[in-house]
């Protein structure tokens, strides 16, 4: 009896190493298998599209700070621009965060869109087979493999929010972080004498 336990927990840890990174470990029966209520999936794309918007909108900012940098050296190359050029050169460290902060927030917020949109990826998997554990179309055993997967799924789901939330977090403080940057910058050649 100990023999087929081991035996049981042995197929279960195969069963398990082998459908973790399919998509769907059992095939389809039939199309009601891929079919969702709207009502299930559709607050989830709101919400992804919500936080894409917001990566999106960072990244655009950080742009435009990396423009301004541009615009202060474009200022300090002109001719006569020595005193520009020499506010850049001494502070060329507090320049250089700056840069380095707006092109960090932006690296952030286009990951964070990434990471979005897996999370939204893992939900409607995991989504689709609750729909197929309520249905009568699987036997025990590939009922249990679906808890299997939905398991992994949700791990794997709360590991891509908390990235997902670090990355968010990373690309607002660094975009802010050049925002004063660029600020203290801008002063120093626009108001140098």
């Amino acid at each position: 009896m100990q023999h087929s336990e081991v035996r049981s927990s042995d197929s279960n840890s195969v069963l398990h190493r082998k459908y973790t990174k399919a998509i769907s470990p059992i095939a389809a029966t039939s199309l009601d298998d891929f079919k969702l209520d709207e009502n299930v999936y559709k607050p989830d794309f709101e919400l992804t599209e919500r936080f894409q918007g917001f990566s999106k909108e960072l990244v655009r900012m950080s742009l435009l700070g990396l423009g301004i940098y541009g615009f202060l050296i474009k200022l300090a190359a002109e001719q006569g621009g020595d005193k520009y050029l020499e506010a850049l050169r001494i502070h060329k460290i507090l320049a250089t965060l700056g840069v380095a902060a707006f092109a960090i927030s932006a690296a952030c917020a286009l990951l964070n869109g990434y990471f979005a949109t897996q999370c939204l990826a893992h939900q409607l998997i995991i989504s689709r087979y609750f729909a197929r554990l309520a249905g009568d179309r699987y036997d025990k055993e590939a009922k249990e493999t679906f808890r299997i997967v939905i398991q992994k799924q949700q791990k794997t789901q709360r590991r891509v929010v908390e990235v997902g939330k670090g990355l968010l977090l990373a690309a607002t403080i660094s975009l802010i972080s050049g925002a004063i940057l660029v600020a203290f910058c801008s002063g120093l050649v626009l108001f140098r004498k």
